[in-house]
């Protein structure tokens, strides 16, 4: 229960650096594998004559995957520091001014990546990387978990693409397990994506659990769940994902026990996950190739940002949710519990 009550309390940093790391491995699996992805940087480093920033272009031109990578890593080593160093010298909303700068960093990559075509494994690592990015601070803006469930569910449907990729790249070699690898990637992106949702619906009760708090600052209260954003997301997409979730995601967990499914939101987006996180890992372990090692060691990581979200059902956190009364959800509105 100790062990229990710690990860709890630190949820978002567990889950920031599980996802994170494992986004970057994944990415370069994208890549065709860390030593594809070293080949490729010492390859740019000789084409544009020792220059760092003409390895840069070099890559950003001829290797998407290779200078998304980068982005992703510079955004996940640079982000933790500058962020402590801001909260020394300007307190905690400094230091989640400059988490929240991560996001538009991020998005903008992800729609580089996007645009030039780059491995889906790699547009699934930018897209993670923003939605981790939000879902750290949602310890204090609970609207975070919204936007951050959005983008995830994004990242699964494009790690699900790239499952589908699996089967004709050869990334991960031929025969029964590469096809199998690629069918259990496709299912797990489906699956993430539908977690996703699942993030996002917990996200609709913490926000309307979340206490009035008046903020001065312009930019600050357009994150607040009673903001513009926060109000449109209530009126325009909160039933439709609701909707989705009740009709599609729930029901294809047929592994969790409707209780779970219909109180917590966050256990039920965890158990969404694990298994096909497992079943991934194993079989890309069994193709025995080099991209099949470290995207396993992703799995295993992004296992732990799972098991990070579960733990928030477990006795809440002022800062997330209130406590449970007459029996209703730590992450959905009571009112949904007849739902399900």
């Amino acid at each position: 229960m100790r062990h229990t009550d710690l990860l709890r309390r630190n949820s978002f940093e567990v889950q920031f650096w599980g996802y994170e790391i494992g986004n970057v491995i994944a990415s370069m699996t994208g890549a065709g594998g860390v030593g594809a992805f070293l080949f490729d940087l010492h390859m740019a480093w000789q084409k544009s004559g020792m220059s760092v920033l003409g390895a840069a272009a070099w890559l950003a031109q001829h290797f998407p995957e290779t200078f998304s990578t980068i982005g992703v890593i510079l955004m996940v080593v640079l982000a933790h520091p500058v962020a402590k160093m801001a909260g020394r010298m300007g307190g905690h909303t400094l230091a989640d001014a400059v988490n929240i700068c991560v996001v538009p960093l991020a998005l903008g990559l992800l729609g580089y990546a996007v645009a030039h075509s780059a491995s889906f494994f790699t547009v699934a690592a930018c897209s993670f990387v923003a939605g981790s990015s939000l879902l750290r601070g949602a310890g204090e803006f609970p609207l975070f978990l919204k936007v951050g469930g959005l983008l995830l569910s994004i990242g699964g449907l494009a790690l699900g693409a790239a499952g589908l990729g699996v089967l004709t790249s050869g990334t991960f070699g031929d025969g029964a397990v590469a096809i199998a690898l690629g069918c259990t990637t496709a299912l797990t992106g489906a699956y993430v994506a539908g977690a996703g949702l699942l993030t996002y619906s917990g996200g609709i009760g913490a926000c309307n659990d979340a206490p009035e708090v008046q903020y001065q600052r312009r930019a600050v209260r357009l994150v607040l769940p009673s903001g513009p954003v926060g109000r449109v997301l209530k009126r325009r997409v909160d039933p439709l994902i609701a909707a989705i979730v009740r009709n599609c995601v729930l029901p294809s967990l047929f592994w969790v026990e409707p209780s779970i499914k219909a109180s917590h939101p966050f256990w039920t987006s965890m158990l969404a996950r694990l298994p096909w996180r497992f079943a991934a890992g194993a079989l890309a372990l069994t193709t025995g190739t080099e991209a099949g090692i470290w995207f396993a060691v992703a799995n295993a990581l992004w296992a732990v940002g799972d098991i990070a979200i579960g733990v928030l059902d477990g006795e809440p956190e002022p800062a997330i949710i209130r406590p449970q009364e007459n029996g209703s959800s730590a992450g959905m509105a009571p009112n949904t519990l007849d739902d399900h």
